[in-house]
This record gives C-alpha cells, sequence and structure tokens, in this order.
C-alpha cells in the first residue's frame, strides 16, 4: 500500500505548485502598469518678478553665407570691441511712506467688548482670580460660558476704551484677551 501516500504527496505537490503560478500571475495583473488618461496640466501662473534686462550689446544678426568661388587673399574679419562697461547706477532710495493712520473699523452698534483675564473650569478657580482683581481695584465678574468660568472685567462699546483697560491690566501682570 506505499502507492497511496506517493499518490497523496503527488496531489498536494501538484496543488501547490498551481497555487503558486496562480499567486505569481495574479500579482503580475496588479503590479503591472496600467494605461491611464493623463491629467491636465495647469500651466503655471507668470511670476511677478523684475523683467529681463534689454542685452547691453546688439545680437548679432544673420550672417551672409559665402559662395564658393575664387578665392581672394584671405578677409580679415572685423573684431568686435568690448561691451561699454556699464555705468553704475547708484542704487534708489524708496521716498518715505507716510505711516498710514489707523483705522478703526466702526463700530457694530449692540457689541459689547469685555476683557477677559481668565477661563477656569472650576468655579472656585475663578472665583480666586475675580477676587484678586477686585482686591486690585478692578471691577471683576465671572461669566459661565461654553462650560468655562471666564473672569472678565468692563463692557464698553468702544474697542479703544478696553484696549486702554487691558493695557493696565497686563501692566499690573496680567494675561488678557479683548473679546466682542
Amino acid at each position: 500500500m506505499p502507492v497511496r501516500p506517493v499518490l497523496a504527496g503527488l496531489v498536494f505537490l501538484g496543488l501547490f505548485l498551481v497555487a503558486i503560478i496562480v499567486g505569481y500571475v495574479a500579482g503580475q495583473a496588479f503590479l503591472s502598469p496600467t494605461t491611464t488618461t493623463p491629467r491636465a496640466v495647469r500651466p503655471e501662473p507668470p511670476q511677478a518678478g523684475p523683467p529681463p534686462a534689454p542685452p547691453s550689446s546688439p545680437l548679432p544678426g544673420p550672417q551672409p553665407i559665402p559662395q564658393p568661388g575664387p578665392r581672394p587673399a584671405p578677409e580679415q574679419q572685423p573684431v568686435p570691441s568690448p561691451a561699454p562697461a556699464p555705468v553704475p547706477v547708484p542704487p534708489s532710495t524708496p521716498a518715505p511712506r507716510p505711516a498710514p493712520a489707523p483705522e478703526t473699523a466702526p463700530q457694530p452698534p449692540g457689541v459689547l467688548y469685555r476683557v477677559q483675564v481668565g477661563a477656569y473650569l472650576r468655579r472656585e478657580n475663578a472665583e480666586a482670580r475675580a477676587a484678586e482683581l477686585r482686591e486690585k481695584g478692578f471691577e471683576a465678574y465671572i461669566n459661565l460660558s461654553g462650560g468655562l468660568y471666564k473672569v472678565q472685567v468692563g463692557a464698553f462699546a468702544d474697542r479703544d476704551n478696553a484696549q486702554r483697560l487691558a493695557d493696565d491690566l497686563r501692566g499690573a501682570g496680567y494675561e488678557v484677551l479683548i473679546t466682542p
């Protein structure tokens, strides 16, 4: 009965070889380059730079082709004279521009600007900061917004007034933010 193990071995070997061949063919199909339609290429926008400098010497034009014939004495071709040295141009200093006046955008009606000194997850921390500000003479209050206890000072219709208060608070050592 030694035929059965040999036959089973040959069947398994055949199946193994078939699997290898199928794997190779499938791999080649996936890895082979496929033809795709080329994508449209957008032209690059022209670069805004200084215009190219004009050539300092004229370009030689087409030269006539000599006709074959009797050659007299060799002609001397004119020796081009060296191009004149460029005249140095002193760098021009741009005229000083007047400083633009700070533009103040028109204030939308009903908008109040507040100076925020801190935002805390715990009310106790916000209360401590507000008490510290009140001791220094600032009218601090707490505003609950977005799950945060925001310690704020002032409510101004004009951003410039809020900016002055923010500068005072920065001078006292606080990091501040102006919020509408």
